[in-house]
């Protein structure tokens, strides 16, 4: 149940976690490392057994399989159990007997060591708790319960989903380990992590406990060594604070002046630490990522583990090869920087097809006019996402052009069309909902998804030629009729106090958090974080409102133009809480000193006079259109949510799981079509499957590369510290403290102070990150490398020269992040 690190070797990770078998194997090299033992994984399940816990999480387990909202769900309640949970008295002795072997009341950390961590092919960075300063028993038995629930954090769950992990099969031991009051600390890597060059090493160095430098706290020293012991480089870095013992646990100290504009460490140093850093790389026989301290002149070691992140050399170079397929000229850098809001990362081959059965209405719509105009991104049969070809030019259906004008000038006819469509459209997709998909045979979800992929097709085609092409032939020139007005009116000043989905969303918003700030004990549950499920449960109020909301706007998505990839307020309710949450927090007021539509009405009126009334008319009809504009995607929307039951119920019947993301959606749709008429996945289905899963992280790579080739990188320029490399183009989500996670969309950047463990959850979405603090070894590089996005760190302020929606370009080469 208990070993000290001197009886553990680095194959015991099955007892000891990753952590407890590198301490172990430490020792027995005759490292310097403070003394300690092992909670073992067999301590853990002992402990699960005793109070009846691993039955309920093998139930829950099995019953959530791979859907993450659901998993997130049942670890919730896994960690509630366990916190509530009791040692043995036998247990509960030898713990208390090991911990006084070490001294009298010394300081210790607590560290969890999962089983499925610091592994040559994944590094979990910091998924499970840590707790420094810890001196009494009972303060110890407790934070080892809390080590525990850690292993069933929402951050560790969610990347063991993520990395393909089996949930059932990880297990945790617990080190605790005498602390050592470090004067100085920090990370070195045996092997440069941007460069790649294996003859020199990089060092971060700060004051105090080695946690400021880990967590990206503060911007450390960095020094660049060969491993002959020369030298290289040395940046200075700002080492504001540091962290130092408190009374209880740590506290934060400001650093003195004259100390932060000196090196932390001197040459007998820093050649101290080569020597370990090489005699630790030569046991290992691999580069290696080693958390150091100093104290009283003398080097320890506290942590070593693989470096999980070195970048693939020929990366860049294959990335390369995908961009001189295309060279995007003006035109279609101005045509792909607005359809790149409606695809911001890659698409799944599935999805992709979906996509394309929307943007390809277009197209159709050109071509009848003898107009070739391809705006559409290529794929491949790796399923690697690229720009359009940009072909232009025209056919013999040319001389058809003034017919097709003529029939999209025709407000009123277009007007009486789009009427006909979408009570036709409405009707169809009002039946779906009777239909049964956890029951349906492999035929009729064959024919769902043949019906629903046509139905994809006619109503985009609808939507674009008789109420987006009408309104893109007048849209200019109503900008032009409202500036005689105010000059920075444009056409979309004619959508004032329209009763379009959006706007009746935000309206159904408004009128609940109206109604919630009347109701205090609500509004402070949501406030303090209560999840949506609870708040239903528990508040008569949210609930009869709630129903109400998901009733008139259930089937909006966070991305409208994907269709697996999506999700729905009625598949992720929490999405609105994420919503409520900040307007109840605000103090923000609506302004209702806005121009109303019918004074700006008035003033046209008053300008144009005789001409008026048929502005009047066409206005009318524009606003219409909006309308209909919104009301089809919304239809869409809703017609995408059954085609994901439909596709989940696939996946189960063709390879006997839910995870559609890694199953089914990496065939093409008539791939998987050809399969379901078969009944059953072939060996060269099997393979696409593979290779596509394989070669998506290329895909979303090769996807950020393109969107560079669209934007020019002009404005404001950051310079700061390189954490990964790459370069990326996205949107800012400025996020300050995990409160704000909900801000965070798929293919944002990610730009805060800081990131610690918290916050990896976030770097699956994020198409690059930008911190405020931080240098190559800190927290946020380290996982940037893993989920090999971008990085640019210690740049000082981005966190209050950018705000959200800004458009950004980092460049992890180099360092810079530049306003565009």
């Amino acid at each position: 149940m208990i070993l000290d690190f001197i009886d553990i070797k680095k194959e015991d990770i099955s007892l000891a976690g990753g952590k407890g078998a590198n301490l172990g194997e430490l020792t027995s090299a005759k490292i310097n490392v403070p003394n300690g033992f092992v909670i073992t994984a067999d301590a853990y399940k002992a402990f699960l057994k005793e109070n009846g816990i691993d039955k309920i999480i093998e139930k829950n387990l099995r019953e959530a399989s791979f859907d993450e909202s659901t998993l997130l769900k049942a670890a919730e309640y896994f960690r509630k159990l366990i916190i509530s949970g009791k040692f043995s008295k036998e247990m509960q002795q030898l713990i208390t007997d090991k911990y006084r072997s070490l001294g009298e009341n010394i300081r210790v950390a607590i560290r969890s060591s999962a089983t499925a961590e610091d592994l040559p092919d994944a590094s979990f960075a910091g998924q499970q708790e840590s707790y420094l300063n810890v001196q009494s028993i009972d303060d110890i038995l407790s934070k080892i319960l809390k080590c525990y629930a850690s292993l069933w954090g929402n951050r560790a769950v969610s990347y063991r989903l993520h990395q393909g992990y089996d949930q059932t099969c990880v297990s945790i031991a617990v080190i605790v380990q005498e602390m050592v009051e470090s004067e100085k600390s920090g990370v070195l890597f045996t092997i440069n992590p941007l460069s790649q060059n294996a003859d020199e090493m990089q060092i971060n160095a700060s004051y105090g406990l080695g946690e400021s430098v880990v967590s990206g706290r503060v911007t450390p020293d960095i020094y660049i060594v060969q491993k002959d012991g020369k030298l290289l480089e040395s940046t200075i870095g700002s080492k504001k604070t540091k962290i130092v013992y408190g009374s209880k646990d740590t506290i934060e100290i400001a650093v003195d002046e004259d100390k932060r504009k000196a090196r932390v460490l001197n040459d007998n140093e820093i050649s101290e630490l080569v020597n370990c850093g090489l005699k630790i790389e030569k046991h290992y026989h691999m580069p290696m990522d080693i958390e150091w301290a100093v104290k009283d002149n003398k080097v320890y070691i506290l942590q070593a583990r693989a470096i999980t992140t070195l970048k693939n050399d020929n990366e860049k170079a294959l990335i390369d090869s995908y961009l001189k397929k295309t060279r995007p000229n003006k035109s279609m850098r101005k045509k792909m920087s607005f359809q790149l809001e409606k695809m911001p990362f890659a698409y799944r081959a599935l999805d992709y097809d979906f996509i394309m059965a929307i943007n390809n209405q277009k197209s159709k719509i050109f071509a009848e006019g003898g107009i070739i105009f391809d705006t559409d991104p290529q794929i491949d049969n790796d399923g690697i996402q690229t720009l359009p070809k940009g072909k232009k030019g025209i056919t013999k259906n040319i001389f058809h052009i003034f017919k097709v004008l003529k029939q999209i000038r025709d407000f009123n006819s277009c007007a009486k069309i789009c009427e006909q469509f979408m009570d036709r459209y409405e009707k169809y997709i009002s039946t779906l909902k009777s239909k049964d998909f956890e029951n349906m045979s492999l035929t009729e979800c064959r024919e769902f998804l043949e019906y629903s992929y046509k139905l994809t097709k006619d109503l985009s085609y609808d939507r674009f030629k008789y109420a987006l092409f009408p309104t893109m032939l007048v849209f200019d020139r109503y900008s032009k009729i409202l500036k005689k007005i105010n000059p920075d009116y444009t056409a979309f000043d004619l959508y004032k106090n329209l009763d379009n989905k959006t706007s009746t969303i935000n309206n159904d918003i408004s009128k609940m958090t109206e109604k919630i700030s009347k109701n205090n004990n609500l509004k402070e549950a949501i406030l303090l974080g209560e999840s949506y499920k609870n708040l239903y449960n528990e508040f008569d109020d949210f609930k009869s409102m709630t129903d109400d909301f998901l009733q008139k706007n259930g089937f909006k998505s966070d991305y409208n133009c994907y269709c697996l990839e999506a999700k729905t307020f009625i598949e992720d309710p929490d999405r609105l809480i994420n919503i409520l949450k900040p307007i109840l927090a605000s103090t923000f007021t609506k302004n209702e000193k806005t121009e109303r539509f019918d004074d700006l009405m008035l003033k046209l009126k008053s300008v144009y006079g005789s001409k008026y009334k048929h502005m009047e008319a066409d206005i009318n009809s524009l606003r219409y259109f909006h309308v209909v504009r919104e009301e089809s995607q919304y239809l869409w929307e809703s017609l995408f949510y059954y085609v994901r039951k439909c596709v989940t119920k696939v996946n189960m019947l063709l390879l006997e799981n839910e995870n559609y993301k890694t199953g089914i959606s990496n065939l093409f749709f008539n791939e998987l079509i050809e399969a379901m008429k078969r009944g059953y996945l072939n060996k060269k289905d099997l393979e696409n499957i593979k290779n596509r899963n394989e070669k998506f992280p290329l895909s979303i790579k090769v996807w950020q590369a393109s969107k560079l080739l669209i934007f020019d990188a002009k404005g404001d320029i950051l310079k700061g510290v390189s954490g990964s490399v790459g370069k990326a183009v996205g949107r800012v989500c400025i996020i300050q403290s995990p409160k704000e996670f909900y801000k965070m969309k798929k293919g944002d950047i990610l730009v805060c102070h800081l990131t610690d463990p918290e916050w990896t959850s976030l770097f699956k979405l994020a198409s690059a990150v930008v911190a405020d603090t931080g240098a190559a070894l800190s927290h946020a590089a380290i996982v940037a490398r893993e989920y090999n996005i971008p990085a640019v760190l210690g740049v000082g302020f981005a966190t209050t020269k950018f705000k959200d929606g800004d458009m950004i370009q980092v460049d992890g080469d180099t360092g810079i992040v530049r306003g565009l």
